[in-house]
């Protein structure tokens, strides 16, 4: 069994809402595996949705397929840093075609009253981990865009074990898992609240795995499997 281990490193701020709290919009410390197999190019998608429907079930089958599998991506070091944007209330769009002595006489008031938010991010510079289990079929890009600003991020193999053996017994599991890809699901964990799903850390399993250095990683993780 193969698995590989990949240094993340950001080179811009990384924005996604992971927690929408008043004007503040939060981005969580980790970066979830579905969004990391597409940002390495895994899965080939137009960068437009005209839908806005995703297709997670039907893009990840292949993969499946080919026998690998990328986990969430743990923060090694990091710091946020919190950026302010300004946006126009445009209420008054849906009236513009409506005369003042009309919307008189209808009551209504339109102002076009400027707002604000502001989003955490993850600064440049910070790192993450993740792992990649089976073997690749073409090498990895070096840099890859990742969040709604589609920000630049620099990826290097740490290392690579290409001959693992898997073990039994109970075992605690420090790296980010996604419950959905999981064969059998943990004694205990700590969960991350995000969306799409969210993730677990240190996860506690009686079954099968393989250790990488100082991580144990469950073995038969794919895409979708617990919700078949």
């Amino acid at each position: 069994m193969q698995v590989t281990r990949f240094r993340l490193t950001l080179h811009d701020s990384l924005y996604y809402a992971t927690r929408e709290m008043g004007r503040l919009y939060e981005t969580e410390r980790v970066i979830h595996n579905w969004a990391l197999t597409y940002a390495l190019g895994l899965i080939q998608k137009p960068y437009r949705s005209f839908d806005s429907v995703p297709t997670y079930k039907e893009d990840l089958a292949g993969i499946n397929e080919a026998g690998v599998y990328v986990t969430p991506a743990k923060p090694v070091r990091y710091d946020y840093v919190i950026s302010t944007f300004k946006l126009a209330d445009n209420r008054h769009r849906p009236f513009s075609t409506v005369s003042n002595a009309r919307k008189k006489e209808l009551g209504i008031t339109v102002t076009n009253k400027p707002s604000f938010g502001r989003a955490k991010e993850l600064a440049p510079e910070s790192e993450f981990e993740f792992f990649v289990v089976g073997e690749l079929p073409d090498q990895l890009p070096k840099w890859i865009r990742l969040g709604l600003w589609m920000s630049k991020a620099r990826i290097k193999v740490e290392g690579v074990e290409s001959s693992l053996t898997p073990k039994r017994g109970v075992f605690t599991c420090s790296h980010l898992l996604n419950p959905i890809d999981l064969p059998i699901l943990p004694e205990l964990y700590d969960l991350i609240s995000m969306p799409p799903v969210s993730l677990l850390q240190n996860a506690r399993f009686n079954g099968e795995y393989v250790e990488f250095g100082d991580v144990c990683l469950p073995t038969s993780m794919a895409y979708f499997v617990g919700a078949t």
